[in-house]
């Protein structure tokens, strides 16, 4: 087996070290071949994509899907499957066996996607390998990938000294999710209380909230990635960046060079002529308008506030200036 250098993994502090040290002793193909040879010994490796075919699901979110052994099994039965996780090359494994499921490289407590689910299912310890402070995170961030009323279907070890089960259960509930049911197994053997693992189904409120706000505000919206905007800026395209973000925030980290400040708070007023006090920047309601705020939500809201007011082609930055950060683009200090 041909173990990973560390060149070859993504810096720790993007994952974690716990990871970073699990994958120092996987070779991504035997790791495929494992189950293949578990299969042909006849043992039953879909146990997890039983249960979550059981739950009649129309769109799945298969988060932390590593290299898609439970994504394409459940595409295999005709169910809408997109593989997301954090790990490139296990992603590269996943799309190189089923080249026609869509699979996205993103972190899971970041990742803002173009839609929705009915079901989002992390089958593997997805959240014992990444970064502690990301958990609630991820949690939170899963929620807003669920449609009214999804399920998220979540199994992990339970770990005495570390992220417990009643963690798992407080952030789901900071969440909005509310638990269904519970087991020990994928198989759906009884959970009971002590055991070392756990198969846990909670259910997204059917209540309208601020999640399905911003989807509805985000489904008016061409959104641009942060790729996407820095290569339209240096193309010269006629971009208008406006940057919403709260100015202690524009001094201590900076903006995206040739950006405009409009303060989120008086953003309709200043960008609208019939206000009175309308910027320059706003004199051609045909202007391409992005907006930019911390992390791509309060600006996404704000776009489409912008469409009502006759900015058809306004719109906002996937993941907002922390985004620009993460993917190293150019800076400018703040004056």
């Amino acid at each position: 087996m041909r173990r990973v250098d560390d060149a070859e993994l993504p810096n720790a502090a993007v994952v974690s070290p716990r990871w970073v040290q699990w994958r120092r002793t996987i070779d991504i193909a035997d790791y495929d071949a494992r189950f293949e040879r578990l299969a042909a010994s006849g043992k039953d490796v879909h146990g997890e994509a039983d249960l979550i075919e059981s739950l009649h699901p129309t769109a799945v979110l298969d988060a932390g899907c590593g290299t898609g052994r439970i994504a394409i099994e459940i595409a295999r039965r005709g169910i809408d499957v997109t593989g997301v996780d954090l790990d490139a090359d296990m992603v590269a494994a996943a799309a190189a066996k089923a080249p026609a499921q869509p699979w996205i490289v993103d972190d899971l407590a970041r990742m803002q996607l173009p839609r929705r689910f009915d079901l989002i299912a992390m089958p593997g310890n997805v959240m014992l390998f990444c970064q502690p402070l990301d958990r609630r995170l991820i949690v939170h961030n899963l929620g807003q990938h669920l449609l009214p009323g999804g399920l998220l279907v979540a199994g992990f070890s339970i770990e005495r000294d570390g992220y417990s089960l009643a963690q798992w259960d407080a952030h789901c509930a900071a969440s909005g999710l509310t638990l269904q049911a519970r087991y020990a197994t994928w198989n759906r053997d009884p959970f009971v209380e002590g055991g070392d693992y756990h198969v846990s189904i909670h259910r997204r409120t059917e209540r309208f909230t601020v999640h399905d706000l911003v989807a509805e505000a985000r489904g008016r919206l061409q959104r641009l990635t942060p790729a996407a905007l820095h290569a339209a800026m240096r193309n010269g395209d006629q971009i208008a960046v406006v940057d919403t973000r709260q100015a202690i925030d524009l001094h201590a980290l900076g903006s995206i060079p040739g950006s405009f400040h409009v303060p989120r708070t008086v953003l309709e007023w200043r960008l609208d002529p019939a206000s009175g006090y309308s910027e320059p920047i706003a004199a051609d309601p045909a202007q391409r308008i992005v907006l930019v705020c911390n992390d791509g939500y309060s600006s996404s809201l704000a776009a489409a506030n912008l469409q009502r007011i006759g900015f058809p082609n306004a719109t906002d930055l996937v993941g907002g200036f922390a985004a620009w950060r993460r993917a190293g683009l150019p800076i400018a200090p703040s004056a």
